[in-house]
C-alpha cells in the first residue's frame, strides 16, 4: 500500500486514480504524516479485495507477533495446540 501526501494527491490524483483501477493498489492520503483518507478499488457485490503482502512477510510478521506474545507472557511457550483448542472452546 502506498502512501501520499495530501498535496501529492491532489497534484497527481489522476495518476493515483489509474494505479487504483489498473493494479487494484490502495493509496492512503496523509496530512501532516497522519492517514486521512484511502482511495481504494470499488469492489463489485460478493467480491473479496485480493492480499498483496506476499508469504514471506506474512511469515516474517507472524513471527514478530509470537515473540511480542512470548516476551509478554513466557507461560505461553508451555501451551499444547490441545491446550490452545481447549481454550478457544471455552
Amino acid at each position: 500500500m502506498r502512501e501520499v501526501g495530501v498535496l501529492e494527491a491532489k497534484t497527481h490524483l489522476s495518476s493515483l486514480l489509474d494505479a487504483v483501477e489498473r493494479d487494484g493498489e490502495t493509496v492512503t492520503i496523509t496530512r501532516h504524516g497522519r492517514a486521512v483518507a484511502t482511495l481504494a478499488p470499488v469492489l463489485e457485490a460478493g467480491q473479496v479485495r485480493a492480499r498483496k503482502t506476499s508469504a514471506k512477510e506474512l511469515v516474517a510478521r507472524f513471527k514478530a507477533l509470537r515473540e511480542s506474545i512470548a516476551a509478554a507472557h513466557p507461560e505461553v511457550e508451555k501451551l499444547t495446540w490441545e491446550d490452545l483448542k481447549q481454550m478457544a472452546r471455552e
